[in-house]
């Protein structure tokens, strides 16, 4: 907490607010009604800031972003309002080369809000979608959207990550460019050090996927703990279509043009001010054939 005041300060501050004393002299204090799932642990800081304006660029965000999938045995589940990355894409990608590589599930809203953000993110997750497609010859990948028994689309707004049942991450950085170069974000991130804590990442996974199934969070741990893959696992409970899987749309002319040249979806700060030519959303992760190549 007093790290994260330390952070809050600096950022007022940047931003052109007086600055602000540090709070001293407060009792540690929990809501009696609120469980506890974690009790003495370290909890990593993550940041995002472009540099601009002086400031140092910090891409801590992406760089945990690229561990974490990097160091994945089995299972990554993550919740995000986008999926624009081509980082992140560039990481799944390679653990999706692997044989015996790890199960990626995202969880993603239908469309992106707005009448500009689905030009910008929905175009880009549709072609970084389809390369992976032709990456994952072993099944390992999937992008589900929620919706309700009726059929209603559920708007995903959780940014998240859980990798097996080792590492749990939240905060404010979605998985698209803006928040891995461009955007002020803070995600902070916990790593199992005792069995209990792993059992508590666990169900914290097994409850999230119970609620976007409707089934009891019981039988999906069980069925997990039995060896069930996380996509076996996802499929057998969802006879009510609760999780809907991604297909890639047809893309126009022009949204394609969008997607591919990162218009409203810089990497940087830099970026938005520099020509489309040097730019692209797939200048390492070219196009449709699964091809991945540096321009």
């Amino acid at each position: 907490a007093a790290a994260l005041g330390e952070l809050g300060r600096e950022r007022w501050h940047r931003a052109g607010g007086a600055p602000l004393s540090a709070i001293t002299g407060v009792e540690p204090w929990w809501p009696d009604s609120l469980p506890v799932d974690f009790t003495d642990v370290e909890v990593g800081i993550a940041r995002t800031m472009a540099g601009w304006n002086g400031a140092a660029e910090i891409r801590e965000i992406e760089n945990l972003f690229v561990d974490q999938i990097a160091c994945a045995r089995r299972y990554i589940y993550a919740e995000s309002q986008y999926f624009a990355s081509r980082r992140i894409a560039e990481a799944i990608a390679q653990r999706l080369d692997e044989e015996n590589g790890p199960e990626i599930v995202v969880i993603n809203p239908l469309s992106a809000q707005g009448w500009l953000e689905p030009v910008a993110m929905d175009t880009a997750r549709a072609r970084l979608v389809a390369a992976l497609q032709h990456r994952d010859k072993w099944g390992r990948f999937r992008i589900y959207h929620p919706q309700t028994i009726g059929g209603q689309g559920i708007y995903v707004h959780s940014k998240m990550m859980i990798i097996d049942d080792r590492t749990l991450r939240i905060g404010s950085a979605n998985m698209n460019n803006r928040s891995l170069g461009l955007d002020t974000e803070c995600d902070v991130t916990l790593t199992a050090a005792k069995p209990e804590d792993e059992r508590c990442i666990a169900l914290i996974r097994d409850g999230l996927l119970a609620e976007h199934l409707g089934a009891p969070r019981d039988a999906i741990s069980a069925a997990i703990a039995d060896g069930q893959s996380l996509i076996g696992c996802i499929e057998r409970f969802n006879g009510q279509h609760k999780l809907q899987p991604y297909v890639v749309p047809d893309l126009s002319a022009v949204e394609a043009w969008l997607a591919d040249n990162e218009v409203l979806d810089p990497e940087s700060a830099e970026d938005r001010f520099e020509l489309t030519t040097r730019r692209g959303l797939l200048r390492r992760l070219r196009g449709f054939g699964g091809t991945f190549t540096e321009r």
